[in-house]
């Protein structure tokens, strides 16, 4: 006879919420993670929001400085990057946003919260990149055509403030992204996207540069539509990853950090576990992982659903995990590879 969980998840009746599911009374579980499933963030997402709206209005400010420039020097690159500074803009707000959608507390309608906010907003971030990098390819074509020569010095000004802007903003998000040992965790597919699209306009400050430099010192005006094709190509491969990855979430695919054969091999190790079966793994977003599995059994033990979730739990640090277990009568023990 079989429950089911205020997660939409089966339990098995020998054990309630509080005892199988991730987020149970009885588990060791961190305060921080606590707060993330019943809405807030933890104090991880809170710096990241913090990071987010200081590279916002960064961001915001500058774009007015960067546009005035471009027009004054009549620089394609320049230009072009600040086109892409303005896309910057819109998909910051959007991922301001989704931060906050997704920490939104879980209801008896979406089960899990609204962490998925957050790939679908790194696919619009991957989207408008690609659209940027169209536009910058058709602006650059156009001046090989054609174009006066830029005024090289008022692009040297306005290319190293745009550097110092956008490097110094893709580097306060990048910290808040891998965290103090180089891991990913919270709100990283997020800001992954905003991300990419900071160091799309570093790129294309750094570029804007050295075509101003070439330029001043005798070199020919159409070192500024080249060094736009430079900056497309990186946005273009960087898209196109953030696009991939945003799209694997979303199909609930296993995330590659929690591969099913390991999942498998710890759940099979553990101590009176006779068979695996029914396992699936996906995750919500970046840090927020979840484990369902059926395992047979010969214990009795009525706590045994809650001491494997534990240790599933300990090892793989997956938020979520619901064991459903089937005691087995003696003499009807299968290996625990069954399937």
């Amino acid at each position: 006879m079989l429950s089911r969980d205020d997660h939409g998840h089966e339990a098995d009746r020998d054990h309630d919420h509080a005892r199988d599911h991730a987020h149970g009374g009885g588990h060791d579980h961190g305060q921080g993670a606590i707060r993330a499933h019943h809405g807030g963030f933890t104090p991880r997402e809170a710096r990241q929001s913090r990071r987010l709206l200081m590279v916002l209005a960064l961001v915001s400010t500058f774009f007015l400085v960067e546009l005035g420039g471009a027009i004054l020097s009549d620089s394609v690159v320049l230009q072009a990057d600040a086109l892409h500074l303005l896309m910057d803009v819109l998909a910051l707000g959007v991922s301001v946003v989704a931060m906050r959608i997704a920490v939104r507390r879980p209801t008896s309608r979406f089960t899990y919260g609204l962490r998925r906010a957050e790939p679908v907003a790194a696919v619009f971030s991957s989207l408008l990149v690609l659209a940027t990098t169209g536009l910058i390819l058709f602006e650059a074509i156009g001046s090989l055509k054609g174009h006066a020569t830029p005024r090289a010095n008022v692009m040297i000004v306005v290319a190293l403030l745009a550097l110092l802007v956008n490097g110094l903003s893709a580097w306060l998000l990048h910290d808040a992204i891998e965290g103090p040992h180089g891991h990913a965790h919270g709100h990283a597919l997020n800001l992954r996207g905003a991300w990419l699209h900071l160091l799309g306009d570093a790129l294309g400050a750094l570029a804007a540069l050295v075509a101003a430099l070439v330029i001043r010192y005798g070199g020919h005006p159409a070192a500024d539509p080249i060094a736009s094709f430079l900056v497309a190509a990186i946005l273009l491969y960087g898209a196109l990853r953030l696009l991939r990855d945003a799209t694997l979430v979303l199909l609930e695919s296993a995330p590659r950090h929690l591969p099913i054969a390991t999942i498998r091999e710890v759940i099979a190790g553990f101590p009176g576990v006779t068979a695996v079966r029914d396992l699936h793994v996906w995750t919500l977003g970046t840090g927020h992982d979840a484990i369902t599995v059926h395992v047979r059994t010969g214990s009795r033990d009525p706590g045994f659903g809650q001491r494997l979730s534990d240790h599933v739990r300990g090892i793989l640090e997956a938020e979520y995990v619901t064991v459903q277990v089937e005691h087995l009568e003696p003499g009807h023990e299968p290996s625990a590879g069954g399937s």
